[in-house]
């Protein structure tokens, strides 16, 4: 409050007349009042100027201290910031929104790239994408300045211009008065190895490379899209299967199958064309897709070439062994509209081929289809042969050429199916396997035979000695031995008199196994004997390490042994080996007088085979003359 205020304020204090002039005590009266106020003013001015100088004092120490405080702790902060930002896992970049320069690099940015710090403060981001990722930059910036951040995937290019696949997240900041990108590029380039592996998984074979089932099936269904209904050029699936692979695979054990299919999936691929495609559909099946072919005569030679080169002979321990193959063709839309049909109707030609003797190749016909669903009706069918009892059993005799006795007979099995009559082991046997039912099949068979020789023997008709066939099924079974003494025991049949016969191929597939399990069956009693000896892979040292009482060579030497010296040389030496390692020797497949001969020249005396006779059933084996 100003002094005039209070002085005015006073004098009305003092209720003085207007007529009558103040006295002395008053006026002293008034003037202490002034002094006083005057006094108490300069008292309050004083109180106030110094708590004014004591506020501004404390006011400038705090915030001096707290200016102090502000700047230690962004020294700090920027000082942590640093650290983080030249030691973070991923590289940084700081830049500048309107030039695009870069701004600001951390030490992993140079070191990724190959550049150093001061290389880069030089360079625009855009100078490390490739041209092709440079159009794409004008969508991206306009999807992080809306969102205000934003994660994509990149590529950037090295200092010595490989690629860097990366995964960004920038966001938009102010730095300095000036908008920047803070951008965090992360390497991804073992994510994206992975993900071409799972790709690479998803669509090609691991062991061959080719294209899988489901790439194939995509390539055919592209094929029929742009190449047949556009252009009209014919479109061929071939469908390939190995003939005999599954011998070698048990013979040499699944890495050296595996190595054969690797080397047969190279001869393929070199047989066609670089724009077709070749499939591994698993096992020993492959496919092949062949586009633009002019005609469908143009297929022909493809096939012949593909066959050829599959038959070429290859090396397994230091030993030559043959493959051969069998083709089926179908053509789009003639053998199918779709994938599926196409691929379904290629391998119903396949079929054809082997059944019409395979190592050859046959063209989809709408009959095959009918035969294939008949193929089908006779699966279900084999599942109630075996509860109806109409498996027999026919016997091929075994004679002594040089007595003229009758010293064994072979069981075959026969199956009088109720439409198609009797069927023979080739259109059932493979279909039993395929299905899980040869060991029910196996027993019922061995059972059959042994009760039928056993009322023979007690009849006193001979003693010949009884041979049934065993499947490898069988061989890796862990109860056979207890299946074949389970029927001896229930038949009474003489285990000195039955012998069991394994192929070779089925043998060697597992030696210590066929070891243990031959020792096994052997101490049942019965005899043992290799069938189809010289078709498999077998050395004469493996031969020495099992019990075997008889070799049975071949069918295809009888068939040789007139036309090629060279099988009577081995025959000869067979009868050699034989007699060396104290075991019988049987030929089997003779059909003609000269094969006959041969083997009693050569010194081998036990034959079998149609110029015996064909198989016969046990009543009619009184009839059969056995001299020879």
């Amino acid at each position: 409050m100003s002094l005039h205020k209070i002085l005015w304020r006073q004098l009305k204090r003092l209720e003085l007349d207007a007529d009558v002039p103040p006295n002395a005590k008053d006026w002293q009266r008034f003037l202490a009042h002034v002094e006083q106020t005057y006094k108490q003013g300069d008292q309050d001015r004083y109180l106030l100027e110094r708590s004014l100088a004591i506020s501004s004092r404390e006011t400038q120490a705090l915030y001096d201290e707290e200016r102090r405080r502000v700047q230690e702790a962004l020294r700090v902060s920027e000082g942590r910031y640093r650290t983080l930002f030249d030691n973070a896992v991923d590289a940084i970049f700081i830049i500048d929104v309107q030039t695009r320069k870069i701004v600001d690099v951390n030490q992993v940015a140079s070191n990724t790239l190959g550049y150093t710090h001061e290389q880069l403060l030089h360079m625009t981001i855009d100078d490390l994408y490739p041209p092709q990722e440079l159009a794409r930059t004008a969508g991206l910036v306009d999807q992080l300045h809306k969102a205000g951040n934003l994660t994509f995937e990149r590529v950037h290019i090295r200092k010595d211009g490989s690629q860097l696949p990366v995964e960004v997240s920038s966001i938009v900041l102010e730095q300095d008065g000036r908008k920047v990108y803070l951008s965090i590029a992360r390497d991804i380039t073992q994510r994206k190895e992975a993900e071409q592996e799972l790709q690479r998984l998803a669509n090609f074979d691991s062991l061959t490379g080719l294209a899988n089932r489901l790439m194939f099936i995509d390539r055919v269904s592209h094929a029929i899209q742009m190449a047949a209904r556009r252009s009209k050029r014919i479109l061929a699936v071939l469908f390939l299967d190995l003939d005999g692979f599954k011998a070698v695979n048990d013979a040499f054990g699944h890495e050296q199958g595996d190595a054969l299919l690797q080397m047969m999936a190279q001869r393929i691929r070199s047989a066609v064309r670089t724009s077709d495609t070749v499939a591994r559909l698993g096992g020993d099946e492959f496919a092949i897709l062949l586009e633009g072919l002019a005609d469908e005569a143009a297929v022909e030679p493809i096939v012949q070439k593909i066959i050829e080169v599959v038959s070429q002979p290859f090396e397994f321990h230091s030993a030559q062994a043959f493959i051969t193959c069998s083709v089926g063709v179908s053509f789009f839309p003639s053998g199918g509209e779709d994938p599926d049909a196409l691929v379904r109707n290629a391998d119903r030609a396949m079929y054809a081929s082997k059944g019409s003797g395979k190592n050859s190749y046959r063209l989809f016909e709408a009959h095959m289809k009918t035969q294939a669903l008949q193929r089908l009706e006779l699966g279900n069918d084999l599942r109630n042969a075996l509860e109806r009892e109409e498996m027999f059993v026919l016997f091929q005799p075994q004679v002594n050429i040089k007595t003229g006795e009758l010293f064994g007979l072979e069981t075959l099995a026969r199956w009088q199916h109720a439409q198609r009559g009797v069927l023979l082991p080739d259109d059932f046997i493979p279909l039993a396997e395929e299905m899980g039912l040869i060991i029910a099949l196996s027993d019922r068979i061995l059972l059959r035979a042994c009760e039928q020789i056993k009322a023979y023997l007690d009849a006193g008709q001979g003693s010949p000695r009884l041979a049934v066939n065993l499947s490898s099924r069988d061989l890796t079974d862990a109860r056979l031995r207890e299946r074949i003494e389970s029927v001896l025991e229930r038949t009474g049949f003489p285990p000195a008199l039955l012998e069991l016969e394994l192929s070779e191929n089925t043998i060697f597939r597992d030696l210590d196994l066929a070891a243990d399990t031959l020792a096994a069956l052997k101490k049942l009693g019965v005899r043992l004997a290799i069938d189809d000896f010289g078709t498999g892979y077998s050395t004469l040292s493996q031969l020495a390490r099992f019990p075997f009482d008889t070799l049975k060579i071949d069918q295809r030497f009888a068939h040789n042994l007139p036309s090629s010296p060279a099988y009577a040389a081995i025959v000869n030496g067979l009868v050699t080996i034989a007699h060396n390692l104290g075991v019988e020797l049987v030929a089997e497949g003779v059909e003609t007088e000269e094969q006959l001969r041969l083997y009693r020249e050569a010194g081998c005396y036990l034959v079998q085979g149609k110029w015996f006779g064909m198989p016969q059933s046990i009543e009619n084996l009184e009839s059969v003359n056995f001299n020879a």
